[in-house]
């Protein structure tokens, strides 16, 4: 039963419910598996740019908008439609 479970990507309790007829079949696509040290990544690399977009932010609240907040600017414009292109190549596969 287990297996079974395992095999459709459900909880073992799910699946005997569905089996005795206590609930209906709710079939969800599995959630691929990713390696672990990607989402770790990820996630850094998404810390480091939620604290330059602050920096911005406090910059031009500051009224300081020079040659550096526009590099910034510049450059977190760029990183999101590149993450944007990673996105949908990956909707694709």
């Amino acid at each position: 039963m287990r297996a079974k479970a395992e095999a459709a990507g459900l909880p073992a309790a799910t699946l005997l419910r569905e089996a005795l007829g206590l609930t209906e079949a709710r079939r969800r696509k599995p959630i691929p598996r990713v390696d672990p040290a990607l989402v770790l990544a990820v996630g850094r690399i998404g810390g480091n740019l939620n604290q330059m977009a602050r920096w911005l932010n406090r910059a031009m609240l500051a009224g300081r908008v020079d040659l550096d907040a526009l590099t910034v600017a510049r450059r977190l414009l760029t990183i999101e439609r590149q993450l944007a292109q990673i996105v949908e190549a990956a909707r694709r596969c």
